[in-house]
């Protein structure tokens, strides 16, 4: 049965592209003083611009804005031309005219600190889902990741068995180990694979931390392609605790 998700208002990338207006008008306001014009007067004033904390302010403007409105604002433009409805089927989804097989899919890479989903299809052409775009993002999520990877995974057990190299980004997958900077990860030398997120003011990263022979890796998360296929296949291989 198909499930369907209604598009929702990004109110924080929202604020974020607010927030790099007032920035871009701060910055014309302190240009603006040299030549007499005030368009904030109780705030930028001659003593102020002759302040030595202006010159900061306003050399980080302009970083700022473009910080905030094209990075952190990007989901607010793209929600006003993304469609009202996005739909979920049991072979692929719909999102307005254009529709993606499941099966066509050949890379699935999460962005986690955008949460942006990146679908590439057999065609090159890769489909960006905006999961903060859609109501019920969790589920979206796990939706196309068990979907995608259902699919995926036969490919991937029929490669390893025939004694290929599965890449999945930032790592490769063998029937012996995992691949890493061209390093052999042995199943039997790995003692814990988890994830962590790491939050460092307004980002987030994610990493897939990796404990082998006493020593820790940590992988970025957004890239490795293919996540939902590999942790199903290290939990099959990973030996027992």
């Amino acid at each position: 049965m198909p499930i369907r998700h209604a598009r929702i208002f990004p109110r924080y990338s929202f604020y974020c592209v607010l927030g790099g207006l007032a920035a871009i008008y701060v910055f014309c306001a302190m240009m603006l003083v040299p030549v007499k014009v005030y368009i904030l007067p109780y705030l930028i004033t001659p003593d102020f611009i002759r302040h030595k904390g202006a010159i900061v302010v306003l050399f980080l403007a302009i970083p700022c804005a473009i910080y905030l409105i094209c990075w952190k604002g990007s989901d607010f433009f793209a929600w006003l031309r993304t469609p009202q409805q996005l739909t979920v089927g049991d072979r692929g989804l719909q999102l307005g005219e254009r529709t993606l097989a499941f099966a066509e899919v050949t890379r699935i890479r999460h962005r986690h600190n955008r949460n942006h989903v990146l679908l590439t299809g057999r065609d090159g052409k890769t489909l960006r889902l905006r999961l903060d775009l859609w109501d019920n993002a969790g589920d979206l999520l796990c939706e196309v990741e068990e979907a995608v990877g259902e699919v995926m995974a036969h490919d991937v057990e029929r490669r390893l068995h025939a004694g290929e190299t599965v890449k999945f980004g930032a790592l490769g997958l063998q029937a012996e180990g995992l691949m890493h900077k061209g390093q052999l990860i042995a199943w039997s030398s790995i003692d814990t694979i988890r994830t962590q997120s790491d939050e460092d003011g307004m980002e987030a990263d994610e990493h897939l931390v990796i404990v082998a022979n006493g020593k820790t890796r940590k992988i970025d998360r957004s890239k490795i392609d293919n996540e939902p296929v590999l942790l199903a296949c290290l939990m099959q291989r990973l030996p027992a605790n």
